[in-house]
């Protein structure tokens, strides 16, 4: 297992540096040229890079890091999938398809858990690649099915194709209702978001906490089983392929909770227990609390609550944006998570003592306080959540259009209207 999580943990931190690329760049696409290119692209070019990583060279370490950097810079492509799905659906729907979408997401750890218990032993460690071919299948069914967002169109002035896309999804031949559309603004790029501080404040909070926290859980659990309940690296991997299903079911638990007692609380809680099974989870694999065979135990509670918040925060990410910077807020989430996933390892190794800001080594000496700084960040996710979160449970999307046009009309004094 050694080499295996190591070349993991590096390949990961240069996925979050091209993941931080890429959300900066699929955000703007999606809001200049639509959701649903965003959607399709990123997914081909994922695919593309993963099977090519099953060519990789012997000793072919720049051909690897560029694909993975590739790879990254796709997965940012995430969130704005999940505002595509959004801007199709019904407020009192949206937090479970969001938990759907992100729930099929896990399939990614799930084959990969599976391909370590069963797919390396027997076909060797390229094959594990062939796999990353699914997401073109997903994407070249999009483009042929899937017409590009209502709100996309109309804010484009496009309402014959907005109503075209409306009409689809409700399986209708038509649609003749009223559109509710923004008044066009011109758009000033990246900075525009500066014009939603507490948009700003909480996805960056939310993401970088959250991913870190859940990242370096990802990152470290394998190893640890494997050491502290004596497990085979096949076993370890097979335990994961466990804590995978079960998080795939917390996720589709928590959404619909979302939907019934809103994102603040659902968010919050589920990080906040998450934070408290990994601060258990540290002392009883250090031995402090009862016996480290059970360390199994809080680790999984630790993972299953993690991915309930992680499903909240896909949904909370791209709704609390007006829909002419929905794709750059949403690119800009994907941006915060990525830096989660660089900040993880690094502080895992500042409360290691390691010298591997990458991959930091886990081991039963330090468990308590990487696990400590793990549950920090995911304790900072929960309050902020729970103190300045924004609650988008049962609104329409075009409250957040109409509250921006509000503030904006606000922030004009007479003395400038009269100056034009």
């Amino acid at each position: 297992m050694g080499p295996h999580v190591r070349n993991h943990g590096r390949g990961a931190a240069v996925v979050g540096a091209g993941a931080i690329v890429g959300g900066v760049v699929w955000g703007s696409m999606a809001d200049r040229f639509g959701r649903k290119p965003v959607f399709v692209l990123s997914l081909l070019l994922l695919a593309a890079a993963s099977v090519g990583l099953a060519f990789t060279p012997e000793r072919g370490w720049i051909y690897m890091a560029v694909l993975r950097v590739v790879i990254g810079f796709c997965t940012a492509g995430y969130f704005i999938q999940i505002a595509l799905v959004h801007e199709f659906t019904p407020p009192r729907r949206r937090g479970m398809l969001t938990g759907i979408v992100s729930a099929i997401t896990t399939g990614g750890l799930l084959l990969g858990a599976f391909s370590g218990a069963y797919v390396i032993p027997a076909l060797g460690w390229r094959w594990t690649f062939a796999l990353g071919a699914a997401p073109a299948v997903i994407a070249l069914i999009g483009a042929a099915y899937i017409p590009e967002s209502p709100r996309w169109l109309s804010l484009q002035g496009r309402d014959a194709a907005a109503r075209r896309s409306i009409a689809w999804a409700l399986g209708k031949s038509s649609f003749d209702e009223q559109l509710d559309t923004p008044q066009p603004v011109a758009s000033r790029g990246w900075f525009e978001l500066l014009s939603c501080p507490r948009s700003v404040i909480t996805t960056t909070l939310i993401n970088i906490g959250l991913i870190a926290g859940y990242y370096g859980i990802v990152l470290w659990a394998p190893t640890l089983l494997a050491q502290i309940q004596q497990f085979t690296p096949a076993l370890a991997a097979k335990t994961m392929i466990g804590f995978a299903v079960l998080g795939m079911l917390a996720r589709l638990s928590a959404a619909g909770l979302a939907d019934r007692i809103g994102r603040r609380k659902t968010g919050g809680y589920f990080a906040i227990a998450s934070a408290i099974a990994l601060l258990a989870a540290g002392y009883i694999g250090h031995g402090d609390w009862l016996t480290p065979s059970l360390f199994w135990a809080p680790l999984l509670l630790a993972f299953i609550f993690a991915d309930g918040s992680f499903a909240v925060c896909a949904a909370y990410s791209t709704e609390i944006w007006p829909s002419r910077l929905r794709g750059t807020g949403s690119g800009y989430a994907g941006l915060a998570g990525s830096v989660g996933k660089i900040l993880g390892p690094l502080g895992l190794a500042m409360t290691a003592g390691s010298n591997n800001v990458v991959m930091p080594s886990a081991t039963i000496g330090v468990i308590v306080p990487a696990f400590q700084f793990l549950a920090l960040c995911l304790l900072v996710c929960g309050v902020t959540y729970l103190t300045i979160g924004i609650e988008a449970r049962g609104k329409a999307l075009e409250s957040m259009d109409h509250a921006e046009e509000e503030a904006r009309a606000a922030s004009h004094s007479p003395e400038y209207s009269k100056n034009g």
